[in-house]
């Protein structure tokens, strides 16, 4: 069985690690990114676990407006096409694989996705299902189609959502079920026992891709008493990326730091039924009984 894998994140290499890694013969992943204040380019996590198992890895560019899919699609046909994949698998990967590459593998394409599809659809899953209020989320394998995650469902495992969980470790432990399932699932589906199911889309809400914009939250929010349970919420959906946010307002005349800080952007790096740590821009992480004596005392 030759395998190339498609991922990008520390949540594929859970699935990376239950395939049989002789037939592994690729992984494709995104091209490193520029991290830190230094702006260093680094190899995503799974071109490094490639590297570490003398696995080749491929990526490609993406365009500009649509980083979901290949600036150049051809150029991903002909790289992949020589390696003659009987099965594809992706986990955490972010762009569409061409139809070609798919249909051109044996088995075709299954993707470990963290929802119970068709619910939650789309980029970021597990952080709406999250802020959505859900009690309940899960993993789905599910067969590449040439529309994101609308392939026949293979097979789905349920996972309760608690008021305690953030997006972090709920990946973890979805990607972790989910290889799991993968690899219990692969027999039936290679031996064509298992067809799966199609899906029926109707009025399912769709995950989109989070943006910085998604984690600000009005100052006036941040203390009220009827509004806690909603922002803890999303604190635990968006940390640490793209974060809880907001900015301070327009302080009376005579308090301290009015002139200066009026208007910055301040960050939520902390909360329970308030901010217990925050961040002001340009600053270090301080209390927030700190920051309401530096910034907020008349």
């Amino acid at each position: 069985m030759k395998i190339i894998f498609f991922g990008s994140t520390t949540d594929s290499i859970l699935v990376l690690e239950k395939l049989s890694l002789p037939d592994i013969v690729a992984v494709v992943t995104q091209p490193p990114k520029p991290v830190g204040r230094a702006q260093i380019l680094t190899p995503s996590p799974v071109e490094i676990w490639a590297k570490n198992h003398n696995i080749p890895a491929f990526s490609f560019t993406t365009q500009e407006k649509k980083p979901w899919l290949y600036a150049d699609e051809q150029a991903v046909l002909d790289a992949l096409r020589p390696l003659k994949a009987d099965l594809l698998v992706s986990a955490s990967y972010g762009q569409k694989i061409p139809s070609d590459t798919v249909s051109e593998a044996r088995f075709g394409g299954l993707n470990v996705h963290p929802s119970l599809l068709p619910r939650w659809r789309g980029a970021d899953p597990v952080p709406w299902a999250i802020l959505s209020g859900n009690h309940q989320t899960g993993v789905t394998i599910v067969t590449l189609s040439p529309t994101f995650d609308a392939g026949r469902i293979i097979a789905q495992e349920k996972i309760p959502v608690t008021d305690k969980d953030s997006t972090i470790p709920l990946l973890e432990k979805i990607f972790t079920i989910g290889a799991d399932l993968l690899i219990t699932s692969l027999p039936d589906y290679i031996s064509g026992k298992n067809k799966g199911v199609a899906q029926k889309i109707k009025n399912e809400p769709y995950a989109r891709r989070l943006t910085r914009d998604d984690g600000f939250e009005p100052w006036e929010n941040l203390t009220h008493p009827n509004e806690a349970t909603r922002i803890d919420r999303k604190f635990r959906a968006l940390h640490p990326w793209p974060g809880l946010w907001t900015r301070l307002p327009l302080l009376r005349s005579g308090v301290s730091g009015q002139a200066t800080f009026r208007g910055k952007r301040l960050k939520i790096l902390g909360f329970t039924t308030s901010p217990t740590i925050v961040q002001l821009e340009g600053k270090k992480p301080i209390s927030w009984e700190q920051f309401k004596a530096a910034y907020l005392a008349s």
